[in-house]
């Protein structure tokens, strides 16, 4: 064959080829395309930092985020996380003392729902009753500015300033009026420049402030009982975001020390019961100042175990602070909630009683012991 022929023939067969694979070729090119495109605009899905606006500043995602905004941020959110706290010591005049917690929990999952958790302790006689409604959608009233649940016997309302509980729980009432006095503390880890804020990593990011001393007054009805007066200072917290907190389990501890000094800790582990976040606020003398797993450490002392779900809890804590080590024990071990019905989980959650370096009370929370088993002190 001639060389002009032999060309001819590797032309008809390029040109044969082409015509067979032309479409897939086609179709990889346009995939291709398609998905460099993708990852331009909108990255692989993980969390992206923020660019630091100097050197020596460190880059975080909450950057990007809005500022807290009072008073509107003191109502719901459309997120899939919220919720509102009170926790804290009420004293009668006759030397009786309760310990309770109202929590008011909005949790997106099938449908938007309302869960209301209430425990009251006589921590004289140390008979505790607990109370969990829940219910679809959201029980309030729209407000310019707060709150205002409101579901059969109980109510949960603030107008920033001004704050009601009333929980009747088989007989047990609480009814308290609050009143917020000065401004919000504002969470966030060591080193972020966005107060409010807390990096979850994973799990997402939360909204997070206290009032750590609302100033109440009201009363306290045993079933069968005439209402009795008490007053004292209670802890609210709020918090809110696109975060789940089913895969997280953590230590929460919520204490007003006798100086006039407030400190919140908060240690978080992840799904495997690996050590995910310990950050903590301080306010003293005027000042708020955000800690470290650097100025912290906790070891928990003693077991306590739970006769109703099996789980076993820390007995106690010993703190080390900037200020010195201070050891926190319960004013009553058997202080496990049992929110089966509601939020599907147990959680350890009392009054305790601060000595060493300083004293004072508080409320410590410990939830996720019954879903990761690699937090179960050992028994």
């Amino acid at each position: 064959m001639s060389p002009s022929g032999r060309t001819k023939v590797r032309e008809r067969v390029r040109v044969s080829i082409w015509r067979r694979y032309r479409w897939p070729v086609a179709a990889v090119v346009l995939a291709s395309l398609a998905i460099g495109l993708y990852v331009f605009l909108l990255g692989d899905g993980a969390p992206r930092r923020v660019r630091a606006t100097s050197d020596d500043a460190p880059a975080e995602r909450t950057a990007a985020l809005p500022p807290l905004s009072f008073p509107a941020d003191e109502g719901p959110h459309v997120k899939a996380t919220e919720w509102w706290y009170y926790t804290g010591q009420v004293e009668g005049e006759g030397g009786e003392r309760y310990a309770f917690h109202t929590s008011l929990f909005l949790r997106d999952g099938m449908v938007r729902h309302t869960v209301l958790h209430f425990s009251l302790t006589d921590l004289r006689s140390g008979k505790r009753i607990e109370r969990q409604v829940r219910t679809a959608g959201i029980p309030s009233e729209v407000i310019s500015a707060g709150f205002d649940f409101k579901q059969a016997d109980w109510q949960v309302s603030s107008n920033v300033v001004d704050h009601v509980l009333k929980v009747d729980a088989d007989g047990v009432k609480l009814a308290l009026n609050l009143k917020a006095e000065g401004a919000a503390v504002l969470h966030r880890t060591k080193g972020s420049r966005t107060p409010g804020i807390i990096d979850f990593g994973e799990a997402g990011v939360s909204y997070y402030y206290s009032r750590p001393r609302l100033q109440s007054v009201g009363t306290v009805t045993l079933a069968g009982g005439k209402p009795l007066q008490v007053k004292g200072e209670i802890w609210f917290d709020h918090q809110w975001g696109d975060f789940d907190s089913s895969r997280q389990a953590w230590n929460w501890f919520a204490l007003q020390l006798d100086d006039g000094s407030d400190l919140m800790i908060y240690q978080m582990y992840d799904a495997k019961g690996d050590l995910a976040l310990l950050t903590a606020t301080l306010r003293a003398d005027g000042r708020v100042t955000t800690l470290s797993d650097a100025d912290l450490e906790l070891k928990p002392v003693g077991v306590w175990r739970s006769s109703q779900s099996g789980v076993s809890y820390p007995g106690g804590w010993d703190v080390r602070t900037p200020f010195g080590v201070i050891q926190i024990r319960p004013e009553k071990p058997d202080s496990e909630f049992n929110g089966l019905e509601s939020t599907f989980k147990y959680y350890w959650e009392g009054a305790v009683k601060v000595t060493g370096a300083r004293s004072g009370k508080g409320f410590l929370e410990m939830s996720g012991y019954d879903l990761i088993k690699g937090l179960q002190p050992p028994k």
